[in-house]
């Protein structure tokens, strides 16, 4: 079973590895370093709780086929109980006034496309599947913060304080950045960071449906921003609308019948009735740190990178990361400073040319089709409706979302 909160005993203790932040992606991170037999500690700001799930879902992922081979060959997928993830075969995008564009596994000769997933329900999954292993490789502090960060050829030492307020120092030989898009290990590690902020906002709101679980996913294309739906379990679903700051504040502020009516208005028909559970908004940003690795310092998930979330691939690009850097430090020596640095420089390499791709892809997509000016509507039918025409252009493209 992994070590407990260690908050009052880590003075001057080593690890082979400190990840700070222990989400979905630094939890799941952690799990595969633990199958090295690397010894781990993972600082994250509260030990997950399986209440969490007794709430409606609010925060959801589509995790690709690549995710989830991914997180099953480090132990953390079958942790996922069924109700907590919904299985989507059909995906379809299109343009508000023209025809459909749609997606299925069948075309592939696949199972299904992906799966729906509540974020704490990834997160504990990890957790679950590192105590189903009886792993004494992996430690957790759980409240703590890091406030200095010593990035030396032959470790790093962090020093920093408990959730008591108690000084802790460890030294480590790779120190791992999965602490989101503000990450302050990124911060400390001096990586600078280019992006910028869009112009608009994403509202996600969750509901209770009236209908039968979908299999399908979609997304409509309009002048003031995409709309979409994602099937979730239990009668629940999530609806995404994005749109100028202004609008997202005023929707805000409905009543939840009047937001109801809205969205009647605004979306796509819904196959029946619903009723409005929560909503939460949040700014679109892109972020790209400006190197993945300092040193013995390297940035995985957001800490790295954040997207326009326009295909939900945030979450897939940083388990993408995990398994590149699990990949590189199979056999690498972590005291050999060269030769891990080496690896780490290859990581960022492979990484970040992923990353930019798939931000300029989301960006042209979001650029491409959130507006109303003539040439562009017209270059817009075009596209759609070759990917309608030719089955190849089609898989390509689904291949690509799948991460395969």
């Amino acid at each position: 079973m992994p070590n407990q909160n260690l908050q009052d005993s880590l003075l001057n203790n080593s690890f082979d590895i400190v990840i700070i932040g222990g989400g979905m992606v630094g939890a799941s991170l952690a799990a595969g370093f633990a199958q090295q037999n690397k010894s781990v500690l993972v600082i994250e700001r509260a030990r997950p709780d399986n209440d969490w799930l007794s709430q409606p879902p609010l925060r959801v992922s589509a995790v690709n086929r690549y995710s989830e081979t991914w997180l099953q060959s480090v132990g953390c997928w079958n942790d996922i109980d069924k109700a907590d993830k919904c299985q989507f075969n059909r995906l379809a995008t299109w343009e508000k006034g023209t025809d459909k564009v749609e997606f299925s596994a069948e075309e592939l000769q696949e199972s299904h496309l992906g799966h729906l997933i509540r974020n704490e329900a990834l997160q504990l999954a990890c957790y679950s599947a590192l105590e189903k292993n009886d792993s004494d490789k992996v430690s957790f502090m759980y409240g703590g913060q890091i406030d200095q960060v010593q990035n030396n050829t032959n470790n790093v030492i962090i020093t920093g304080r408990t959730k008591d307020d108690k000084a802790f120092t460890v030294n480590t030989l790779l120190l791992v950045g999965a602490d989101g898009a503000n990450s302050k290990v990124r911060q400390l590690a001096k990586i600078g960071v280019t992006g910028w902020d869009y112009q608009q906002a994403c509202f996600s709101i969750t509901i209770k449906t009236n209908f039968a679980t979908q299999d399908i996913t979609w997304q409509e294309f309009q002048p003031s921003g995409p709309k979409a739906f994602l099937p979730l379990n239990d009668g629940f679903a999530s609806l995404i609308w994005y749109d100028s700051k202004s609008t997202i504040s005023a929707l805000k502020g409905l009543s939840d019948q009047a937001l109801k009516q809205a969205i009647i208005e605004t979306f796509p028909e819904l196959p029946g009735d619903f009723d409005i559970i929560q909503h939460a908004s949040f700014p679109l940003t892109r972020r790209q740190a400006n190197q993945y690795n300092n040193g013995r310092i390297v940035l995985v998930g957001d800490a790295a990178h954040t997207i326009n979330p326009l295909a939900g691939q945030g979450v897939n690009l940083g388990y993408k990361d995990n398994a590149t850097l699990l990949s590189l430090m199979q056999d690498s020596d972590l005291k050999d400073f060269d030769r891990l640095v080496k690896s780490l420089k290859r990581y960022t390499i492979k990484r970040k040319a992923d990353s930019l791709l798939m931000s300029g892809v989301m960006d042209g997509f979001y650029h491409l089709f959130s507006n109303d000016k003539a040439p562009l509507k017209k270059a817009r039918g075009v596209m759609l409706s070759l990917a309608n025409h030719f089955s190849f252009a089609k898989k390509s493209v689904i291949k690509k979302a799948l991460g395969f």
